[in-house]
Formats: C-alpha cells, sequence, structure tokens
C-alpha cells in the first residue's frame, strides 16, 4: 500500500522498471515527458546490480517469522554454530546480542572486514554485548521524528519520517550516542562499521485496530528498505503472476492480489479513494 510513480523490481541479477507517469498520448510535445523517458532510458542502460547477501536471523522467533513471511530466506544461527561470511548480512533482533555475546570478538573482526550488521529492537545491555562498540540510549515515548533524506547509495537510503511514524505511542529505546542518529534515535548507523540500528519493531505492533496495522505496514516497508540497501532480496509472485494472466471466468472473481505482496490481508478502509457518501 506505498504509491509510487517509478518503481524498480529486481530479481536475480535483473530487473523491471514501473512507469505510471503519463508519458505518453500527449497533444503537444511535452518536454517534462520527453526528460523523463530519456532519464529512464539512460538509468536503465547503465543499469548494474549491487551485491546479494544472504540473511542470518539470531533474536526472538516472532522475528524471524517476520522475515520469512516478508519472503526473506533466513538462516538461524545461534550458539557456538554462527559462521559468518563476506556474502551475509547478520540481523540481530531483540535477544540476540545475549545469545552472541560469546562471539563478540569475531563479529567485531567479521564487521571490520566489510560485515553487515542490522540490530533491530535491541535495548543497551544486547547491543553493549554484540556491536563492536558502545552506543547510548534513553527509554523515551516515540512517536514521530523528522529528518533529512539520507543519501543515495548510502545504507539508510529510501528511508523517511513516514516510515518511523509511529500511532500507537509507547516508550522504546531510543539511541543518543555512539553512532549517527535519524530524527530522535529511532533509527542510527554506526561510522566507522557497516551497522544500522533500528529501534522501531514490526512484529510488537500486533492487532487488527487500524493504528496499530498501519503502524506495522510503515514499519514493515523500513526494515524491508533496510535490509534491500544491505544486499538481502525477498522472494515475490510478481513474474509468476506475469505469466499466468487474471482470466474473468474464475468463480469466485481472481483473489490471488490479496496474496504475495501483503504482510496482512487489504481491508475496505485501507483504500485511500474509499467512497464514504460525504
Amino acid at each position: 500500500l506505498q504509491y509510487s510513480t517509478l518503481l524498480e523490481y529486481h530479481e536475480g541479477s535483473g530487473m523491471v522498471l514501473f512507469c505510471q507517469a503519463d508519458v505518453t498520448g500527449r497533444t503537444e510535445a511535452d518536454p517534462a515527458a520527453e526528460r523523463l523517458v530519456q532519464n529512464i532510458l539512460g538509468h536503465m542502460g547503465t543499469w548494474k546490480p549491487g551485491p546479494r547477501r544472504r540473511a542470518v536471523y539470531v533474536g526472538e522467533p516472532a522475528g524471524k517469522n517476520h522475515l520469512e513471511a516478508a519472503g526473506v530466506n533466513v538462516q538461524s544461527s545461534v550458539g557456538d554454530g554462527l559462521s559468518l561470511s563476506s556474502d551475509q548480512v547478520l540481523i540481530v533482533g531483540p535477544g540476540g546480542g545475549k545469545a552472541l555475546a560469546a562471539q563478540a570478538s569475531q563479529i567485531a573482526g567479521w564487521l571490520k572486514s566489510g560485515g553487515h550488521l542490522l540490530a533491530i529492537g535491541l535495548d543497551e545491555p544486547d547491543a553493549a554485548a554484540v556491536l563492536p562498540h558502545q552506543v547510548g540510549m534513553k527509554a523515551a515515548e516515540h512517536i514521530a521524528a523528522w529528518f533529512e533524506p539520507p543519501g543515495m547509495g548510502t545504507l539508510l537510503a529510501g528511508i523517511s519520517p513516514a516510515d518511523v511514524h509511529n500511532r500507537d505511542p509507547r516508550v522504546l529505546p531510543l539511541i543518543t550516542t555512539g553512532a549517527q542518529v535519524l530524527g530522535d534515535g529511532i533509527v542510527a548507523r554506526m561510522t566507522d562499521a557497516n551497522v544500522v540500528l533500528c529501534q522501531f519493531v514490526p512484529w510488537r505492533f500486533e492487532g487488527d485496530q487500524s493504528n496499530l496495522r498501519r503502524t506495522r505496514r510503515h514499519a514493515s516497508v523500513l526494515l524491508s528498505r533496510l535490509l534491500g540497501n544491505m544486499g538481502v532480496a525477498s522472494s515475490t509472485p510478481l513474474l509468476d503472476r506475469f505469466h499466468q494472466p487474471v482470466t474473468s471466468a474464475t468463480a469466485p472473481p481472481e483473489q490471488r492480489w490479496t496474496a504475495g505482496f501483503y504482510g496482512d490481508p487489504p481491508q475496505e478502509w485501507d483504500d485511500p479513494y474509499r467512497f464514504f457518501r460525504w
């Protein structure tokens, strides 16, 4: 339920670009439309796939369930069995820091050699047990935060204040020191390592209330974007759907659009163009 006039879809080493901007059928020459088409073609002609990495998750089980539901192929590893390589991203959820404390020096060396780590919802003791240096936090209520758009090509590219808008205010461990902080500390990244800390945990906003659903969905978008920036891909049925066109002969009517692209089933009230008879 995120809207965009331009969308890139990556599959393996290929890319599909969807353009919903009105660049055709003009009554006369439109310089803006022509420039947009030229920019799109130029971008596609020079585009190259980024590195792809596999996800390794350590933390509470709900985190692994959420990632798998989002299409991420997750490898679980805890204790002495952890073995990391350059083509992996370590995702540490709540409780994962303590589980990895005995291997903190190994993780620090892996990060120094270029490894990537995404910490989700860690408190200060959890973070201290696994991160390469101390990160300060404070427990405070989080509702919203504002920050400048992060630069393209960075680990925070593509995230916005809308993604961290909390419609169910609650106290969270916000980051204060030891990293480059965005907003009130709901998201941060270390400047000397490929480490991103995200204190907005999507699977902890359970419930069918509208405020909980919207918060969970935006937090899921945030998490997916951060993982994508680190090279973690998720699977979707998009290309398969193109091979199997929708037919009008099915009974009941085709409903496959409700599965495969949503973390939870869309509801009537989700439609921003719904007619309310006002």
